[in-house]
């Protein structure tokens, strides 16, 4: 004769527990995953918000004063450190004058640069690296009267 049961029997509850638990650490596990992720990406936003200022920072910074390298810079908590290396220095292309009937070509007053940029903001860290055409401010300054 068989008793009736009237409930769970401790092995049927461990095993529940067991199923229970391991989605709750998976669960918090992902959440906490999830947080990295968006700190990380929030980061990278931060950082990518600030290029375009740097950007114009450095280009007049190597028109307007010759300065090649940069650690000093500050936008919005992002430090920024930046190395230019001049590739070459470029005449404008040829232009032809009605007047002499042939073409004229103008002296070098482009310099072109290699450009390696580090930023970092909290725990991210980004590096670009670009060319930038700059004006030759020193010819500019010497051709006016």
């Amino acid at each position: 004769m068989r008793r009736a049961t009237s409930g769970f029997t401790l092995i049927e509850i461990l095993v529940a527990m067991t199923i229970l638990f391991a989605t709750v650490v998976t669960g918090v596990m992902a959440f906490q995953n999830n947080m990295q992720n968006s700190v990380k990406a929030a980061e990278v936003t931060h950082i990518l918000t600030q290029l375009d200022t740097v950007r114009s920072n450095i280009k007049f910074n190597l028109q307007h004063d010759g300065q090649t390298s940069g650690s000093e810079l500050f936008s919005q908590d992002v430090e920024i450190a930046w190395q230019a290396e001049q590739i070459a220095y470029l005449p404008p292309a040829p232009f032809y004058d009605d007047g002499l009937g042939a073409y004229n070509q103008y002296g070098q007053r482009y310099r072109l640069y290699a450009i390696t940029l580090n930023m970092n903001y909290g725990s991210t860290q980004r590096t670009f690296n670009y060319e930038e055409l700059v004006w030759d401010e020193t010819i500019r300054q010497a051709a006016s009267p």
